[in-house]
């Protein structure tokens, strides 16, 4: 059994999900990342390994999956995601996806999520198919039933985002998105919405930005100086303070020289530990905690539980003695 650490960032891709995307021609999350091979017993060895008891499970569908049947899997897959948190008290959080940009189905999607599967808040992928970011005044709407609900909103880089033409023709076979676009791509999104007035109007809305925001901490003052030079109309905007509300988490991000960066940002409650497994494999996992272990003056799995409060109590529970059973079904 693990730990008290808890991972917010912890990817689960059930084999029935695998199964569909390949059966809808899906075969890659973005160019150089295939679709993974996982299972609950994967994670649940790699949480007991480094001392995770809990995990927030959390899946990004490629672009491609939508079509005009994306609320019907986009629901499958909530409801796989509930089983598993059911199946392992205390182990698995879970956040919902919703079928943005359909708005309407969404917000029914948000309505299941949290009133009939009980789930912990929701992923939403920082740019869609269409090329529209979060910000955009026609998701409005959604972003305010989730404020309505202070929901934990978890933004994640889009998996199937599209940059064959950025650096020139050939960049992304040399580098693929992943390494360079994935983190743009969340620092776009937060830029949408700061400068677009949904962080100033969704307050109870508790964000949490994969990777230590993307750029965001690195450009933060960059941010702050745009009323300067290049969009006066944001000089009522609160820039520092937006920035520092929100949470980050340090999957991919735990370097010292990234750390030093974030607390210039934010402050040590609102950075979160993340693994980012399966796309990170084992031996990410204790290098991230080594960085993370030696700023001791972050309280990692206390934030979490502010976000998770669920969590705080029977953590392996009542699903502790058949995990292996479960996890070899699963």
């Amino acid at each position: 059994m693990g730990g008290g650490r808890i991972d917010v960032h912890h990817h689960s891709y059930h084999p029935p999900l695998i199964a569909e995307l390949r059966r809808r021609g899906v075969t890659h999350m973005a160019p150089g990342v295939p679709l993974p091979e996982w299972t609950v017993a994967d994670s649940l060895r790699v949480m007991d390994a480094n001392g995770i008891r809990s995990a927030i499970l959390s899946i990004l569908l490629p672009n491609a999956a939508f079509d005009e049947d994306a609320a019907s899997l986009v629901r499958q897959t909530n409801e796989w995601t509930a089983e598993l948190v059911r199946d392992f008290p205390g182990r698995f959080g879970g956040l919902a996806v919703l079928p943005l940009p359909d708005v309407e189905a969404a917000l029914a999607e948000i309505d299941h999520a949290f009133d009939v599967l009980g789930l912990d808040g929701v992923v939403l992928s920082a740019s869609l198919a269409d090329g529209r970011y979060l910000g955009d005044p026609a998701f409005a709407e959604v972003f305010d039933e989730l404020n309505r609900r202070g929901a934990v909103v978890f933004v994640h880089p889009n998996p199937a985002y599209r940059c064959d033409c950025a650096g020139g023709p050939g960049f992304t076979a040399k580098v693929p998105p992943p390494l360079v676009d994935f983190v743009m791509d969340t620092t776009r999104a937060v830029a949408d919405l700061l400068f677009g007035g949904t962080l100033s109007r969704c307050h109870d809305i508790r964000f949490i930005l994969a990777h230590a925001g993307g750029t965001v901490p690195f450009l933060a003052w960059r941010l702050e100086l745009a009323a300067t030079w290049v969009l006066p109309g944001a000089g009522g905007v609160d820039v520092a303070g937006e920035l520092r509300r929100l949470h980050y988490e340090t999957a991919q991000a735990a370097s010292p020289a990234t750390l030093a960066c974030l607390r210039e940002v934010t402050a040590g409650e609102n950075i979160l530990f993340g693994t980012d497994f399966p796309f990170m494999n084992d031996a990410v996992v204790p290098a991230t905690l080594r960085h993370l272990d030696a700023a001791a003056d972050l309280d990692l799995a206390g934030n979490a539980l502010a976000l998770f409060p669920r969590l705080a109590d029977g953590a392996g529970g009542a699903g502790a003695g058949r995990e292996a059973a479960d996890a070899a079904r699963l």
